[in-house]
């Protein structure tokens, strides 16, 4: 069974500096707004969104949270082998080795053609570590992984004991989701061993990240489009969503070590899937 460790120094939360203020979004979404609704409405020559019949029915500035996990798999293990070693002596038929007892071992010579050879069985003692790690879009979109890398790299954070954000989304990617694709990884990785002596797992690193982004809500007729102003770059998605789901109370970086080590204790045999943790008063 493999084993499960979590490093407490290492769970970090942070919160990123919104650049763009909200006039400087508002402006930048009411440059799209059309597109809201999609390309075909656009396109429509009887019926299309226009200026003067899209209005603004609300807006929203949220912080959105995505993952950052490390992980290391590291084991011990053992696997049966032959060595197939040369044998220069073209004669030979015999080979044999000392060892410990008066007995020598005898290996045959076994001829290929002109070629000759002795195989030798042994048992080898083998230690390997794998590591994983990614960034996870905390609302299960499809966010590329590098522009969540880029984030982290190209704007400042500031580490916090406490999430005391206005509207701090609640992650739809779940830590018990997260754990289990972290681990699925690290047990996929193929291992060749006769017997596995010591298998052992970490998270090495779990940080959650909220960037400040800015949605905003438009009528025409009786439709709703949704467009998103990405806080940090500008840039705006046009396929937005309205996620209403904050956390219910104050978030903290000891409620992240808890649960990682809750995660921890429970894992089952063999596959090393991690069990879903009961509901909590705060669920993440």
């Amino acid at each position: 069974m493999s084993k499960l460790e979590v490093k407490p120094e290492n769970h970090k939360i942070f919160i990123f500096k919104s650049i763009f203020e909200f006039d400087s979004a508002k402006q930048q979404a009411e440059k799209k707004k059309l597109n809201a609704f999609g390309l075909m409405a656009k396109l429509n020559p009887l019926k299309r969104p226009t200026d003067d019949n899209v209005t603004l029915k609300n807006h929203m500035f949220r912080y959105e949270p995505f993952w950052f996990v490390s992980s290391l798999r590291s084991l011990d293990f053992t696997c049966l082998n032959t060595y197939q070693v040369p044998v220069s002596n073209p004669y030979t038929t015999t080979v044999m080795l000392k060892s410990d007892s008066e007995i020598p071992i005898q290996y045959p010579v076994t001829r290929q053609q002109d070629k000759l050879r002795i195989d030798i069985q042994v048992v080898e003692r083998c230690h390997r570590t794998i590591e994983y790690s990614n960034y996870f879009d905390g609302l299960n979109r499809d966010v590329k992984t590098h522009q969540l890398e880029n984030y982290v790299k190209k704007f400042s954070t500031t580490e916090v004991e406490k999430v005391e954000i206005d509207n701090p989304l609640q992650p739809l990617l779940s830590l018990d989701s997260l754990t289990t694709k972290v681990r699925a990884e690290l047990q996929n990785q193929m291992i060749t061993a006769s017997s596995i002596h010591d298998d052992h797992e970490e998270i090495t690193a779990l940080h959650l990240y909220f960037r400040p982004v800015y949605a905003f809500e438009y009528r025409w007729g009786d439709k709703i489009g949704i467009l998103e102003v990405d806080g940090l770059t500008g840039e705006i998605v046009e396929n937005g969503n309205w996620f209403k789901d904050t956390f219910d109370k104050t978030f903290t970086r000891e409620n992240l070590i808890e649960l990682s080590a809750e995660l921890a204790s429970t894992v089952v045999p063999g596959g090393g899937t991690v069990l879903k943790i009961a509901s909590k008063a705060i669920k993440i």
